[in-house]
């Protein structure tokens, strides 16, 4: 049987040592719960950026309806459809953090140390379940704001259910991070 291209470069063989050979596999499970939660997380962060871009562009069509730029009879704008406009940049920056803080949460690391003290696979496998959590309330959350209507305002009932569903982003980010806080 014939060797496989590059298979007698000495380049390769070291590539193959370094992957294999020092006890590094890159299929092992935990490498892929780990890769996983960061896939998971990344899904997560595009739900809630399709939302705050939603909200945006429902706060500039409602500033294009109903707050028209300044003229000598009417030199300031409409003080409550000014705080209609704020309350929707109020929900998309509240949206905006809560993504920083998903796409900055902790890694689980992976060295000696911490598998001393954990078992390991019990927890990626508790935070990929908060991870599950965090994903379907970001989808939940992106299908309520892209179900808003046009050129309204922002419904108390919507905004209720928009602070519900960012309350239980909140505390899976919280519950996420007590997994990876305390020992096991």
């Amino acid at each position: 049987m014939p060797d496989l291209p590059g298979e007698g470069n000495r380049l390769q063989r070291i590539g193959v040592m370094l992957l294999n050979g020092y006890g590094y596999n890159w299929y092992r499970r935990e490498n892929r719960m780990r890769a996983d939660d960061l896939l998971i997380r990344s899904r997560a962060s595009e739900h809630l950026e399709s939302a705050a871009a939603h909200l945006r562009d429902l706060e500039s069509r409602y500033r294009r309806r109903y707050l028209p730029p300044p003229i000598r009879q009417h030199p300031d704008p409409d003080p409550q459809r000014l705080a209609m406009a704020r309350r929707f940049r109020a929900v998309a920056d509240r949206l905006l953090e809560l993504d920083t803080r998903l796409r900055g949460g902790a890694a689980p690391a992976d060295d000696k140390i911490w598998r001393r003290h954990r078992r390991e696979s019990d927890t990626l496998r508790l935070l990929c379940e908060c991870d599950a959590t965090l994903v379907g309330a970001a989808k939940e959350l992106a299908d309520l704001i892209a179900g808003l209507p046009a050129e309204a305002d922002l419904d108390p009932a919507a905004e209720r259910r928009i602070e519900e569903r960012l309350d239980q982003l909140a505390a899976a980010l919280a519950r996420r991070n007590d997994v990876l806080a305390a020992p096991l």
